[in-house]
């Protein structure tokens, strides 16, 4: 009598398991590489989800106005690095603010961070059915890391705008 449970599937010898049984075991494998970001970044998404994130963090900072807080590029920058971390499987840097400045910079993380969850791209899986799953941790990530490409680039426009304006 075995004692493993009954309900693990020994594969070792593929060639006598039955189709239905390998293909399910693929797209399970599939899944779980989705689940854990390791799947293919979907480059056609990036620019879409790109804008997408610039009207939310131009949204956050709007709601700033009220209380008069107003964050600069670095700030912005730093929540978008915490994101970055977090999209890679680390914990936030960010501590809980202590004053109303860091506790707004932590609010916007936390808007970045909540966003993969309504993004849905289509994957093809093993067996042959299409489906719609949550954004890949692997697209996410290279979604973040455009972004703060971009902001970077615009913060150097800027300052090459304003020395050509003072020479």
């Amino acid at each position: 009598m075995s004692t493993r449970p009954h309900r693990e599937i020994d594969l070792r010898h593929v060639e006598g398991a039955p189709e239905a049984v390998i293909s399910a075991v693929k797209t399970e494998r599939e899944l779980q590489r989705l689940i854990d970001g390791k799947g293919a970044v979907d480059k056609s998404q990036i620019s879409e989800v790109v804008q997408k994130l610039q009207a939310v963090i131009a949204d956050y900072l709007e709601s700033g106005k009220p209380l008069k807080l107003t964050l600069n590029p670095i700030e912005i920058l730093s929540a978008l690095e915490a994101a970055i971390e977090e999209a890679q499987g680390r914990p936030s840097p960010w501590p809980d603010g202590a004053d109303a400045r860091t506790f707004f910079i932590h609010g916007l993380y936390d808007e970045i961070i909540q966003q993969p969850s309504n993004i849905f791209e289509t994957r093809s899986f093993p067996d042959g059915s299409e489906r719609y799953v949550p954004v890949s941790r692997a697209t996410w990530k290279s979604c973040l890391e455009s972004l703060r490409t971009k902001i970077i680039e615009a913060g150097k426009n800027i300052v090459q705008k304003a020395e050509a304006k003072n020479n």
